[in-house]
């Protein structure tokens, strides 16, 4: 995709200053303005059919590997279940406990919003904007992750069901939203990967720590046998893609509506109302 080229025609918002790293570049073409998304218009052009075979090749192939990986983690569910699940260690079952409640959703939201709120207090408006931009590509792979898992009805390794995929009904009864039919994928891992996925794609020293915290909260829903290996592993597809997915479409409407709502906080009244009564042209 090196001579791919995505050529990009914003209007209506006043330049934004933001940037994602070298690696998302690399995927979407050249460098373009995240800001400015009233009007969005994508034309790809490329200098011949051997560009977009090559494309399409590689999408093939990571989706095959995505296939290949689900498979190969549904056969190993019950040795890597027995190696992590905790038995009767009482310390590491409370440090699993705390930190797979770090990974709920309503805790990425709200260190994600206090911590943005701090960033902009000391004015650093800049990492402010990134910070809310990964706690909400972490929430929205996680709320995919939930609506997926609701619909496939997956058993969790603690249900007294026999093991299996029941969907939205069973014994002639609703589950959705059951506790123990909504093992795949993890919703607590498709939030702190989707989290870390858009921390790592955006600044590389925040990425290393969000992983690791993925990494513990992944660990942490094995632990404690609210899930098979093969959940955190499709949960570890869905928020990857959905993280890239996600910075690409969502992102210039996120900092730029952040952007103004800082700018707006911080402009002195006679301003604001200097440009409320300013008469239209």
């Amino acid at each position: 995709m090196d001579r791919f080229r995505l050529n990009v025609t914003l209007s209506y918002f006043h330049h934004c200053p933001f940037a994602v790293s070298s690696f998302v570049l690399k995927l979407t073409g050249p460098r373009f303005d995240l800001c400015k998304p009233a009007s969005l218009h994508v034309v790809a052009s490329c200098s011949d059919s051997t560009t977009r075979k090559d494309a399409l090749t590689r999408l093939a192939f990571w989706i095959v590997t995505a296939l290949l990986l689900l498979c190969a983690a549904f056969l190993v569910d019950a040795p890597v279940a027995n190696l992590l699940t905790l038995q009767s260690s009482t310390f590491w079952e409370h440090f699993a406990f705390y930190v797979s409640k770090a990974g709920e959703g309503w805790v990425v939201a709200l260190v994600g919003i206090c911590a943005s709120v701090l960033l902009s207090i000391i004015r650093r408006y800049h990492a402010g904007r990134l910070v809310l931009l990964v706690a909400l590509t972490g929430l929205l792979t996680g709320g995919a992750a939930t609506v997926i898992r609701s619909l496939l009805g997956r058993t969790r390794p603690d249900s007294h069901e026999l093991q299996g995929f029941y969907g939205v009904w069973h014994h002639s009864h609703w589950i959705i939203g059951k506790y123990e039919f909504g093992s795949f994928p993890s919703g607590h891992a498709a939030t702190v990967i989707g989290l870390a996925a858009a921390a790592w794609l955006m600044d590389r020293r925040f990425g290393v720590l969000a992983v690791l915290y993925a990494l513990l909260v992944s660990w942490s829903r094995i632990a404690l046998g609210c899930h098979h290996f093969s959940d955190e592993v499709a949960a570890a597809i869905l928020a990857t893609y959905g993280a890239h997915l996600i910075l690409i479409r969502l992102g210039p409407i996120v900092c730029c509506t952040v952007e103004h709502l800082q700018n707006l906080w911080l402009a002195p009244p006679s301003r604001i109302i200097s440009h409320r009564t300013q008469p239209k042209v």
